[in-house]
């Protein structure tokens, strides 16, 4: 047997704490003459104890204690006096205050299956009625609580000035922590969002569900959502514990998606435990749903450290401040929980609050880790941007010196055609005089000495050779086809020209509303780079001219041999339209040109070792495949 502690209660001390000086019951017995009876006969004891029908039900005890007004007896009126019982998610609590002639009053009849009734709380507190306390008056306060998930519970006594005073604060504390988390967790989701951050997003959801347990916790949900609905509270409460572990496994898996997708889908689909766990608990409600429910919440934060440790070798590595912060946050929490877990923390550190803290170190850890992660990968992508923007205009240095090459190469052709045709005409012209000054000396020479006549007739016949040699070889000297044809330019990537073609009709494309897609490649070639891009551009042209709805596709189709392709969905043609097309000045009705783009593509390609092929369905669309020559 214990000796009952007496609480006095100090006139101008506006709070006691009843909790240390509570002994407790554990027993069924549900009159409260038989309580009372215990309790005078020294069965309470001072440790906490709890019994329980069955395992359906919530675990129950009796608590008890003598409080005496320590206020001196000078014709003051009496004290009012006000109780107050922080029982989080507590099934059912009464509260008796007996007097000393053994008069007991009913100060508290609470349910959770009750609607809410706001003269019962204080803010997130059970709270009595005011009673009254004479100066010197000795009582019993004594409470039958069936204390639900959380076994331990608070008990203290206010005057009601304090308790007003109190339950300002405790409504302030509650607003600054709900409304601070919220925004962070609107900015936290709209950044990762925004960033497209899936890892970002779910863990946004995974908070906002820990955040409604959180309020479920103290009561909030119940008085705000379905105040005149109590039997609503278990199908909630269990819903929200089986959506904690669910997402937080899919959570886990696309943490692990990175780096390991097939064990990533595995663990996300263990969210559909929670699923399944949610509806045993709708129709099997009670204990053993919910050490189901700790049980997968325990699984997936094992779950999410595996992910971790998997995030964690990403090559992308967060600076180490905020390594470091993270990590003061985790322990921080660890920290709260073990306190809670072994009994440590007192009452200052009571589930709820743990419940908070904890929430605010892991959202803090999380936010910082994600977030400074997503600035990375995006300072990652500007730098891949910035080398390919280096890339690309090396590619087009490269381009305009092909193109500058090609230039010289065409001015040569032209300068040695030039050439040529000035060599016949000065073969002509001095073939006629030469053939002139002939006839006029055969038509002397009949006077003249054989000998002189000889001479005369080799002196002609050497002039005669020499101009002729002079013109054969000049003829033989100048660059024909065949010799520039020979002088193949070297072996380029496919990518220049390509580029090329996709800026020079990307524009034309757009204000038609019309997708041209260019394929970037890495194939090589030594086609003539002047032809090849004669032919992509008309046939680009073309395309684009006829097309008016759909979108154009060049590419690259590696085989042997090597083909470039240019699809369009324009209106197509059939096999007359295609024949004539090949045509020089051959051209559609409603054509404007002159009708010599497909020809002189057929032309070129033939010309330069490759070869152009159509296939084409009408209504559907076009096909060019261009054969290019073999590299070597």
């Amino acid at each position: 047997m214990a000796q009952a502690q007496l609480v006095a209660l100090q006139p101008g001390h506006d709070v006691a704490d009843l909790e240390p000086d509570l002994s407790y019951w554990a027993s069924l017995a549900p009159k409260v003459s038989t309580a009372i009876t215990a309790f005078r006969e020294g069965h309470f004891r001072s440790g906490f104890q709890t019994t329980s029908y069955s395992a359906h039900y919530s675990p129950e005890t009796w608590a008890a204690v003598e409080i005496v007004n320590d206020a001196p007896d000078d014709g003051r009126p009496d004290d009012r006096f006000v109780v107050t019982l922080d029982a989080p998610l507590a099934s059912g609590v009464r509260l008796f205050l007996v007097r000393a002639d053994g008069v007991t009053e009913n100060l508290t009849t609470y349910s959770i299956f009750e609607a809410f009734d706001p003269v019962e709380h204080a803010v997130n507190r059970l709270r009595s009625p005011e009673f009254t306390l004479s100066s010197g008056e000795q009582v019993t306060l004594l409470a039958h609580v069936q204390t639900g998930p959380f076994p331990d519970f608070g008990m203290q006594i206010h005057s009601p000035d304090h308790l007003a005073e109190a339950s300002f604060r405790w409504g302030v504390s509650l607003t600054g922590f709900y409304a601070f988390a919220l925004s962070c967790l609107v900015f936290f989701f709209g950044f990762q969002a925004a960033m497209r951050n899936a890892l970002g997003v779910w863990n946004s959801l995974l908070f906002l569900v820990f955040l409604a347990v959180i309020g479920f916790v103290d009561g909030l949900l119940f008085r705000v959502l379905y105040p005149q609905n109590p039997e609503y509270g278990p199908s909630i409460g269990f819903g929200l514990l089986f959506a904690l572990s669910g997402a937080g496994f899919i959570v886990a898996g696309v943490g692990m998606a990175r780096k390991a997708p097939r064990m990533g889908r595995v663990v996300a689909g263990l969210s559909l435990l929670s699923l399944a766990g949610f509806v045993l608990a709708v129709f099997v409600p009670g204990p053993m749903s919910a050490i189901l429910s700790y049980g997968l919440i325990g699984v997936m934060l094992a779950a999410n450290v595996m992910s971790a440790k998997v995030f964690a070798q990403d090559e992308i590595a967060p600076p180490v401040g905020v390594v470091w912060l993270s990590g003061l946050a985790v322990l921080g929490a660890v920290a709260v929980i073990a306190l809670v877990v072994g009994g440590f923390g007192g009452r200052w550190l009571d589930a709820p609050m743990a419940m908070r803290l904890v929430f605010s170190a892991l959202l803090l850890a999380t936010m910082t880790v994600l977030t400074a992660n997503v600035m990375a990968l995006r300072k990652r992508h500007l730098q891949a941007v910035e080398a390919r923007v280096e890339a690309l205009k090396a590619e087009a240095e490269t381009s305009r010196n092909l193109l500058e090459t090609e230039r010289n190469y065409t001015r040569a052709r032209e300068l040695a055609a030039l050439r040529q045709r000035q060599l016949a005409t000065a073969s002509h012209d001095l073939r006629q005089p030469l053939m002139s000054l002939r006839m006029t000396f055969d038509g002397l020479a009949s006077d003249m000495k054989p000998e002189i006549k000889s001479r005369l007739n080799e002196a002609f016949d050497y002039l005669n050779s020499l101009a002729t040699g002079y013109v054969d070889e000049s003829v033989e000297d100048a660059p024909d086809d065949e010799t520039f044809e020979d002088a193949k330019p070297e072996t380029y990537a496919l990518s220049v020209p390509l580029g090329t073609v996709e800026q020079m009709f990307e524009g034309e494309a757009r204000a038609k509303s019309l997708g041209l897609r260019v394929i970037p490649s890495t194939a090589q070639t030594n086609a003539a780079p002047i032809a090849l891009m004669r032919i992509i551009t008309n046939l680009v042209s073309n395309a684009l001219k006829y097309t008016d709805q759909g979108a154009v596709l060049v590419g690259v189709r590696r085989g042997d041999p090597l083909r470039i392709l240019v699809v369009d969905s324009g209106p197509g043609m059939n096999n007359e339209d295609i024949a004539k097309f090949r045509q020089a000045y051959a051209k559609g009705d409603t054509s404007q040109g002159h009708g010599l783009g497909l020809s002189v593509c057929f032309a070129l390609a033939e010309e330069n070792d490759m070869a152009l092929t159509v296939t084409s369905t009408p209504g559907k669309g076009t096909c060019f495949s261009l054969a290019l020559p073999k590299t070597g």
